[in-house]
């Protein structure tokens, strides 16, 4: 058994570490990589535990899939115990994993970027989980990793961090306003920092910008080497020709390599000390000096060419390593072995670093120095040929150097550089000083250039080969050794020996050198030149000996060292035999230089003047510590020189800046000393004070600014001249004396200029803190050395200094720089006098300082020196802040009213902030309280007043927040008294609450970003602080005994918008953030919700004055989805309910007078409820609100009206009403974005009755009209135009001013009842017009007219009006209109809206819009829907389930009983159709089925029953929506018999309608009329209406069915009237048929004749009211129309031979028919009608497209009506065959006949354009009908489908998705098509082109006599081709069979869109 224990703490928390999935087997916890699992309990192998996203489900998992992790509990959630970086990356990565995922989703162009961010971020992350990081790497990546993310969070649009220099997240909640704000600028600054190009990016910490650095990398040197070299690097002048830098030597080898191990793959030298304008430099060149090492002529060497492309790949091995270093010294000289070797020139190499220098990153890789040999040139000629690019011939060799520019000082590029400058890395300095000299920077260098020589030969034919070897001797002319350098990277040396240049009298050298000699040293040291002659004979070189000497001393007798610039020095000849080497120095004696010789000859022992050699040499000294100034020496030395001591003095000023800076503290001794010792104060006081004053310019200077601090260690550590206090003062007391004395004026009163004594003043008062450092320090030494003695002196003459700082300032002289000067110093100044004077007496004295300026002069100095004051030691102190802060804040409080300084300004009271908010301090109450009084209103008022776009409103606001986060209630109670005393409290409530409220408005440019977390949740925290603080001050004073409104209302509005504020709103927040925000500042909702509910209360009877008001803030505040938050505010509705409802209705009575006197009660709470609604509607609209809400609103509201005794029944019902509204808003608002027009029409239209039934007119209207607007949105012209209708009835026809609830901002023009109601009748017609509801216009049109005839007597708009209700009229039968078609569609299942589930419509089509297409347009307005195949009602698994089904089936309208007046009256056929589609409510279908119990077998007619289905909707259609719901419904059954009366009365109706439209239209041709009267009199196949009589006229049945009695002579009666109405029918018949059709209507006689007299033999004779007389007919306009009742007609059968068939179903002849599927007759001869007696050439077009509208399912074939699939079904009795054949071939003739008649016109092309009233067709339907073929009559007429014989015997489902009012036996057999005969009228051959339907028309299945079996084939292949065409319009025309010339006037009608099949068993 297995055994689990608990886990210990340290093993309950880890992360999967791979993916776990078994299913399959119990109790096992699914496991993703990386999800935290929560471990209960475990056993052997297994952990049993959960995850800690999906708490709630729990399982066991392998031990071996989980790492466990250390970890920390943090707000109930398990953490990873990690570093906060590392903590912060995860969450980081968390958060942006789903937004990059939605990125990549919708192709976001910024995935790219936060994928690469996110993998960086992960690389970090890795490296600081690692642990391998030493601490110095880790601040690296950490920081890299905060760049990361922020700048990621800014891509991303998530809130900015704030963080510190460190990268760590700040406190938010340890640091005041001002400082937060300052921190959220410096946290944009460096992220727009870190977004910058990596080039422009630089380290984060600042550059000495003074200090400039290059490092030199060399790589390669390709040149053929044969001797040992010295590479000497250094950087050039190109514009002086001279070097800049110290030599940097590289020693190279004759093997390619370098010969010091040092330099093994390590060439490399800093060049540092370069200043701004070294680089600046127009040419600045790197020079190479190639000097080979070795003797004078080169020897052949078998070494081929050498290249070093890099030193890496080269192996230095111990041989080549021991002859580099002993074969040649580093200095050239022969080693101690003897070896000749010299120093010769090889070559120059240079490189332009100009425009390097200038752009750096375009230089990355390698640069080639180009290399040339020197050949018989110098080295300097060589370099100034090579610059100059003259004569140089092909470069082949180069150096490849890497070059790189370092900015900041030697220690900070080591610092940022570790891997580029090392410790070993050779440092070669500029040859001068730096633009920067820091103080801790000692130097002693003398840079010496062996410029040039000349030399006589004396006793030698040829020139000498001249080597000049330097070294540095002392007093006794002793070698020092190690002095020398001949550059960086090389060691220090004796002795310097310079190159040789062959056979050269006047060699230029121009070799530079470095000299450091010890500073104790200096003074005796002094330089010796020997020169010598080298041989280039190795024997003769042995035996040379020097033949000249020459010496310089480093030190001048007055005491300077050797000057600058160039010095040429005499040469004396040694003569070796004389010269005695033991005295050493004994040339010491002679003078040194050229100029000294002056004109002697002079000699010594041995050594004798040689007068035409000279030697020049050029000297630059770089020290610190000795001077070339003769005065320097002079004042330094003063005591020895004390007549000399002014001429010193006066002279300092003329000492170089760098000498002064060398000696600084030196020249402080001495002056010091001579202010205490001089004997003549008068004179030398003066003059001391104002040298101490250079002194300190000098040191202040930009370039010696270092030395400050050297300065500074000076005063405070080696300053001892104690009684120097007193003589500076005076000294200074003095100056301001005689400068503020009025001066001298010219003769006009114009001062002279600037005298001497202000001047100095203003030298003075700028250097003034140095001064008083002095004056300090000397009486703290004075001080302490006597016990603090003379200390009363001491104040006062301070007092008086200060008063005199006072008198400066009030002088009325233009002391104005140095005022400025006073005031810049002023703070340091203070700050010093601390230590030795009472603070209290100087603030006071500050104050005085500061008042004493006027107002208007220097402002900006003035508020400089304050700034300065707020960070001054002083300030801290309390007491001091308590004199100076209030003086501070008026200056501040000046210059924010004058809009004057406004910076400044912001700087100190930021400053002032951050230190009140230090804890070390002291007290700050009563500071807060000055800055209070004085400032915070002027504060506000300039950020109120500034506008949003600059960039102070922030500062101002943070700066009002920080005053008002200090502030506590002793504050506030102080600040409102003293406000209330100066009557401005009022006025100071508004202001604030006016800014809170703009600050956290949504309509207002926020202050702050969006993305300013921080401090926008700091900010609302202060501001919830002082809303809590304000609260008491309203209830306090604006309540009683003084009622404010205003200030109350302010309050509401301000609270209430504060807390519906986004950023408040943690549930829109993601877990990250909601996390971070309730962690740091809670959710501060509530307190906020419980602070007006608080207030709320308090108003007492002061409610009532709220209530309307109050609603929506209250209303959208309840709506925050907090539910404690809701559950504190939903009361307060019932409040107002309360307070409205007892609120009187005396306008003058209170609401507490109405519990006294119960009769003045309102009793109602109308206003109340009428804003409840209006405000939630706009509310749910916005997105507020959710079911929840609805939910407890209910809940709440309905407890405590239960608990109310008068309110119960009244509150009841208002929140029934309420929660109503809710449950409709909130379904409209969630599917008005809903794809589903429909859905979002219903929804407003719920909307619309609901506002009808609460009688708000307003709303109401308001939802007319978005109704209105979604219809036109849609075209849906008709609805929109009842849409609008509802608005007119809210109105009135008078001319009452209109109300604002029934404005319309459609006619925002129209002020009364009767202008509105007219403009939107207009505007109704005009839509009624468009969706061609004509009728209903004209209704509109009849209103108008009676107001215009009978109420305005307007006749000038009554005759327009009746003009255009004329065109209504007239295109009521003109213009083409398509009748509507209606589906019922059924809604199954709970996965639709709630408004639709389980529930049935009936929908109006649209224009030309089929089954199919409809049931196409349903499921894509609803995709996840199933379409259901059968009409069964479904079970509870549908209706009930989660699932989407819908139920589609046509239904026919039925034709209102209101118009039964156009029955038996001969009207035309476009005025009643009309009325059959249209205002119609009741719709019905039919479903055929088999019932057996008839007798007979099942394909009797006897047996064929229809289940008949009525519908009531429950508004007529069409009306405001294109579809209602049903209301009721009710199904029937048909019998067999009642069918067939039905169908007899279709059929007598469509033949009397066919007479009239003849009769009334002569034009009209009879091809329908043929076809008609041929199915009915010779019903060749189906029998006619005698399978009615031997079904249901016989005695038999009537005895069997007693109670059908009724109904069988009906059937008799109606078979008896059609006999006149088919003889009236034939006579027509006979006096329009052509010649071409007599054989066929003789045909007809005789089949007529034995008709009439076997019915009237049988049913009697009847009589008819139609007559044949023309005169007699109601006239109708020419173009009348046939109808097309008659389209469905076909072949010879009888339309009433329905014996075997539904028929009886066929709807009346007006009623518009679904497409027919029954078989139809296919066309082979047609008889064309070429009679142009009426006609001529006139288009008949019109008339026939409207005519092509009518219904075409009376006396129609089995299935005509039906869209549902039926039972296959079997003729009882049919026509043999032979008789079909006989009858078809019998017509054939005649048809021949008349094709080939000469009338007949040759068929013509109707090219007219459509006319642009026709509907647009979808691109569906036009690449459909482009596919159909071509029309023989006319392309406007549409090709009918020829139905399939199998379509009937396929399906046997009555349940199937077709449905039908009749059936019919055609559709199981097609019969064959006749005959055809070509001649040169024949048309046959267009037969597959036919654009018309000939299944429509009976008459054209007998116009072939006989059938052969080619035309049978030809037949078969015709009903093959068209019957996939579609069956779309009922209205085909069957006139048109004749070729016309159509009018060209008249414009072709559009071609209707084609219908597929009905058989088509596909429903999309």
């Amino acid at each position: 058994m297995t055994v689990w224990s608990d886990c210990n703490a340290k093993q309950s928390f880890g992360i999967a570490k791979c993916n776990f999935d078994q299913d399959t087997k119990p109790h096992r916890l699914n496991l993703d990589v990386g999800d935290a699992l929560i471990i209960l309990k475990e056993t052997t192998h297994w952990y049993y535990g959960y995850k800690q996203k999906a708490k709630e489900t729990r399982g066991i998992f392998p031990k071996s899939y989980v790492h466990l992790c250390e970890y920390s509990i943090v707000n109930g959630e398990y953490c990873i115990q990690r570093t906060d970086i590392v903590e912060e990356i995860t969450k980081v990565m968390l958060e942006w994993g789903g937004i990059a995922k939605n990125y990549f989703l919708s192709t976001n162009p910024n995935f790219q970027k936060i994928r690469r961010k996110m993998n960086e971020l992960s690389i970090n992350r890795t490296a600081l989980i690692s642990g391998n990081l030493p601490l110095d790497e880790m601040r690296k990546v950490k920081l890299q990793a905060t760049a990361q993310i922020d700048t990621g969070n800014r891509l991303l649009g998530l809130d900015m961090v704030v963080r510190d220099e460190s990268g760590d997240i700040l406190d938010t909640n340890a640091i005041c306003t001002t400082e937060l704000y300052e921190n959220h600028m410096n946290a944009v600054q460096r992220i727009e920092k870190a977004n910058r190009l990596s080039s422009d990016r630089d380290s984060l910490r600042g550059h000495n910008k003074y200090s400039h650095n290059i490092l030199l990398h060399v790589n390669a040197f390709v040149c053929k080497f044969q001797e040992d070299s010295d590479l000497l690097f250094t950087l050039f002048d190109g514009e002086t020709h001279k070097p800049i830098s110290e030599n940097y030597v590289v020693k190279w080898s004759r093997t390619g390599i370098a010969r010091d191990v040092d330099q093994f793959d390590n060439i490399r030298v800093l060049f540092t000390d370069l200043s701004r304008s070294d680089l600046s430099i127009s040419k600045m060149y790197l020079v190479c000096y190639a000097i080979r090492i070795g003797t004078m002529e080169v020897k052949d060497s078998t070494d081929s060419k050498r290249t070093s492309m890099s030193i890496a790949n080269s192996v230095l091995t111990a041989a080549s390593r021991k002859h580099s270093q002993l074969s040649v010294n580093s200095n050239g000289s022969s080693s101690s072995t003897g070896e000749y070797i010299m120093r010769r020139p090889f070559g120059v190499a240079c490189k332009d670093l100009t425009p390097i220098i200038s752009k750096p990153e375009d230089f990355r890789g390698n640069l080639d120095l180009p290399f040339i040999m020197c050949e018989k040139d110098t080295l300097d000629g060589t370099l100034r040929k090579l610059i100059a690019n003259k004569d140089i011939g092909k470069i082949e060799s180069k150096m490849a150097v890497t070059f790189e520019v370092l900015r900041g000082d030697i220690k900070q590029i080591k610092e940022d550089f570790p891997r580029l400058v090392h410790t070993n890395v050779p440092v070669a300095r500029k040859m001068g000083f730096p633009e920067v000299i820091l103080p801790g920077d000692v130097r002693n260098d003398l840079y010496l250039t062996i410029c040039s020589g000349e030399f006589a030969r004396i006793a030698k034919t040829s020139e000498k080969n001249v080597e000049v070897t330097v070294c540095v001797a002392n007093e006794q002319g002793q070698l020092v050794p190690g002095v020398m350098s001949i550059g960086a990277g090389h060691p220090p040396i004796d002795e310097y020996k310079s190159v040789v240049y062959y056979h050269d009298d006047k060699p230029k050298w121009q070799e530079t050198f470095k000299i450091h000699v010890p500073i104790e040293e200096f003074k005796q040291c002094h330089l010796r030149f020997t020169l010598k002659h080298r041989s280039s004979n190795e024997q003769k070189d042995r035996s040379e000996k020097p033949f000249g000497l020459a010496y310089v001393r480093l030190m001048q007798s007055n005491g300077t060292t050797i000057p600058q610039g160039q010095h040429v020095l005499a040469v004396y000849k040694i003569d070796h035999k004389k010269y005695d080497k033991t005295v050493a120095n004994c040339y010491m004696e002679l003078p040194a230089t050229t100029a000294e010789l002056q004109g002697t000859k002079p000699s010594v022992g041995g050594l004798s003047l040689l007068p035409k050699d000279q030697l020049s040499i050029c000297v630059n000294l770089c020290s610190t510590k000795l001077t070339q100034s003769v005065s320097l020496l002079g004042l330094l030395h003063w005591s020895a020189h004390k007549e000399r001591l002014e001429q010193s003095l006066n002279a300092l000023s003329d000492v170089p800046g760098e000498e002064v800076v060398k000696f600084l503290q030196d020249i402080l001794d001495a002056l010091f000393n001579i202010l205490v010792e001089n004997e003549e104060p008068e004179k030398y006081d003066q003059l001391v004070f104002m040298s101490i004053i250079h002194l300190i310019e000098t040191v202040s200077d930009l370039k010696y600014q270092h030395f400050l601090t050297v300065l500074d260690v000076y005063i405070n550590e080696s300053f001892s001249a104690t009684l120097a206090y007193t003589k500076l003062m005076d000294v200074l007391m003095r100056n301001i004396r005689d400068a503020i004395t009025p001066c001298e004026k010219s003769a006009d009163g114009i001062e002279l200029e600037e005298s001497p004594a202000v001047r100095r003043l203003y030298k003075t008062t700028r250097y003034l803190h140095y001064v008083m450092k002095f004056v300090i320090r000397s009486r703290v030494l004075y001080a302490a050395m006597n016990c603090n003695a003379d200390y009363v002196d001491f104040a006062t003459r301070l007092q008086e200094l200060l008063k005199m700082f006072v008198d400066m300032i009030g002088c009325p002289s233009n002391l104005l720089k140095s005022e400025g000067a006073l005031l810049k110093n002023l703070h340091t100044v203070a700050t010093d006098l601390m230590e030795v004077f009472d603070e209290v007496h100087l603030s006071i004295s500050i104050v005085e300082i500061l008042e004493k300026f006027p107002k208007r002069r220097l402002t900006q100095s003035k508020m400089g020196c304050i700034k300065d004051f707020v960070e001054t030691k002083l300030f801290s102190s309390p007491k001091c802040r308590a004199i100076l802060l209030p003086v501070f804040c008026k200056h501040i409080k000046d210059h924010l009213q004058s809009n004057d300084e406004i910076a400044e300004c912001i700087n100190i009271m930021n400053n002032i902030l951050k230190l009140l908010y230090r804890s070390d301090v002291g007290p700050t109450h009563n500071d807060v309280r000055d800055i209070m009084i004085i400032l915070l209103r002027q504060v506000m008022k300039a950020a109120h007043a500034l506008d949003r776009d600059t960039g102070v409103v922030g500062q101002f606001i943070a700066i009002m927040l920080g005053i008002l986060q200090r502030m506590d209630a002793q504050h506030y109670k102080y600040f409102v008294n003293d406000l209330h005393q100066q009557g401005e409290l009022k006025d100071f409530i508004i202001e604030i609450l006016l800014v809170f409220e703009e600050l956290v408005s949504p309509h207002q440019k926020a202050v702050f970003p969006r993305d300013w977390m921080d401090m926008i949740m700091h900010q609302n925290t202060v501001i919830l602080g002082a809303l809590q603080q304000l609260s008491m001050v309203i209830t306090d004073y604006f309540l009683c005994p003084v009622f404010d409104k205003q200030i109350w209302s302010n309050f509401f509005q301000c609270s209430i918008a504060f807390l519906v504020q986004s950023p408040l709103q943690l549930n829109d927040f993601n877990d990250n953030k909601r996390q971070i925000v309730f962690a740091r500042y809670r959710d501060i909702r509530k307190d906020t919700a419980k602070e007006i509910r608080k207030m709320w209360f308090q108003l007492g009877k002061h409610k009532p004055k709220f209530v309307p008001q109050l609603v929506e803030p209250i209303l959208e505040m309840s709506m925050i989805p907090e539910t404690e938050l809701r559950r504190e505010t939903i009361p307060i509705f019932f409040d107002m309910m309360q307070c409205e409802y007892y609120s009187s209705r005396l306008e003058l009575e209170s609401y507490g007078d109405t519990k006294h006197n119960n009769a003045h009660h309102k009793g109602n709470f109308s206003e109340f409820k009428t804003a409840m609604i209006e405000k939630l509607d706009i509310l749910i609209g916005a997105g507020k609100g959710d079911q929840e809400y609805k939910e407890l609103f209910q809940k709440i509201m309905l407890e405590y009206c239960a608990a109310h005794n008068t309110l119960n029944v009244d509150g009841t019902s208002f929140v029934a009403m309420v929660t109503k509204l809710m449950d409709k808003l909130l379904e409209y608002r969630c599917i008005i974005q809903d794809e589903s027009k429909e859905n979002r029409m219903a929804c407003t239209f719920s909307l619309l009755q609901f506002y009808s039934e609460v009688d708000l007119k307003e709303m109401y209207i308001r939802y007319v009209y978005k109704l209105c607007a979604l219809h036109m949105e849609f075209e849906n012209y008709t609805e929109a135009a009842f849409t609008l209708k509802l608005h007119t009835e809210l109105l009135r026809w008078n001319d009452t001013e209109l109300s604002p609830q029934l404005r319309s901002y459609r006619h925002s023009n129209c002020r009364t009842h009767r202008e509105l109601k007219e403009a939107l009748y207009f505007e109704i017609m005009d839509y009624f017009d468009k969706g061609k509801q004509w009728e209903c216009a004209i209704d509109m049109c009849k209103v108008l007219a009676q107001q215009y005839e009978e109420e305005i007597y307007d006749y000038i708009k009554l005759a327009e009006l009746l003009k255009r209700m004329a065109q209504f009229f007239e295109k009521i039968l003109k213009e083409l209109r398509h009748t509507s078609e209606y589906f019922r569609v059924c809604f199954y299942g709970c996965g639709f809206p709630r408004l639709l589930q389980n529930k049935v419509y009936i929908f109006r089509g649209k224009e030309y819009e089929r089954l199919s297409d409809f049931c196409s347009r349903m499921l894509v307005q609803h995709p996840q829907a199933e379409l259901m195949q059968t009409l069964e009602a479904p079970g509870e698994d549908i209706t009930h389930g989660d699932g989407q089904f819908i139920q589609v089936n046509k239904v026919e309208p039925i034709m209102d009983a209101a118009f039964s007046k156009f029955n038996e009256k001969i009207i035309s056929n476009e005025i009643v159709k009309y009325f059959t589609s249209n205002n119609v409510q009741k719709f019905q279908f039919s479903r055929p089925f088999r019932d057996s119990t008839g007798g007979g077998g099942m394909d009797d007619v006897r047996n064929l029953w229809l289940e008949r289905t009525e519908l009531i909707t429950q508004f007529p259609l069409p009306g405001i929506l294109r579809w209602f719901p049903v209301v009721d419904a009710h199904t029937f059954k048909i019998s067999p018999l009642e069918h067939a009366v039905e169908i007899m009365k279709e059929t007598n109706k469509d033949i009397r309608q066919l007479v009239i439209l003849h009769q009334s239209d002569e034009s009209l041709t009879i091809n329908q009329l043929t076809m008609k009267l041929n199915g009915i009199v010779d019903p060749a196949v189906m029998g006619g209406f005698a399978k009615y009589e031997e079904a249901f006229l016989t005695e038999e049945y009537v005895e069997q069915h007693p109670d059908d009695k009724d109904l069988v002579e009906e059937l008799k009666e109606l078979i008896a009237l059609q006999i006149p109405l088919l003889k009236i029918a034939i006579r027509l018949h006979r006096q329009k048929a052509p010649d071409s059709l007599k054989a066929l209507h003789d045909h007809l006689e005789g089949c007529f004749a034995d008709m009439q007299q076997h019915v009237e033999s049988r049913y009697g004779r009847k009589t008819c009211d139609l007559k044949i007389e023309r005169d007699s007919v109601i006239m109708r306009r020419t173009n009348s129309f046939l109808p097309a009742l008659f389209d469905s007609g076909n072949n010879r059968l009888s339309e009433t031979s329905m014996g075997s068939s539904d028929s009886g179903l066929s709807k009346s002849t007006f009623l518009p028919r679904p497409p027919t599927n029954s078989i139809k007759s296919t066309l082979a001869s047609l008889s064309f009608n070429t009679n142009t007696k009426g006609t001529k050439h006139k288009d008949k077009t019109p008339a026939k497209r409207r005519s092509m509208k009518q219904p075409r399912d009376a006396l129609s074939l089995p299935v005509t009506n039906s869209q549902w699939y039926t039972p296959p079904l079997t003729t009882i009795t049919s026509t043999p065959e032979k008789e079909i054949n006989t009858s078809i071939n019998s017509l054939a003739s005649a048809s021949n006949t008349s094709l080939s008649g000469p009338k007949t016109p040759d068929p013509r092309v109707l090219t007219e354009e459509l006319t642009p009233k026709r509907p647009l067709r979808s691109e569906k339907e036009k690449e459909r009908r482009l596919s159909r073929p071509a029309s023989i009559a006319t392309p406007t007429a549409s090709i009918k489908t020829f139905a399939d014989t199998r379509s009937l015997s396929e399906s046997s489902n009555r349940n199937s998705v077709e449905t039908t009012d009749s059936t019919s036996e055609e559709d199981i057999r097609p019969p064959p098509l006749p005959a055809k005969t070509r001649d040169s009228t024949d048309f046959s051959s267009l037969s597959h082109s036919l654009d018309w339907n000939p299944s429509n028309y009976t008459m054209l299945n007998v116009l072939s006599s006989n059938t052969s079996t080619t035309s049978s084939s030809i037949s078969t292949t015709t009903l093959t081709k068209t019957s996939i065409t579609n069956t779309t319009y009922e209205y085909l025309e069957a006139t048109n069979f004749s070729v016309q010339t159509p009018d060209a006037n008249k414009p072709r009608p559009p071609t209707p869109p084609p219908k597929p099949s009905r058989h088509s068993k596909h429903i999309p």
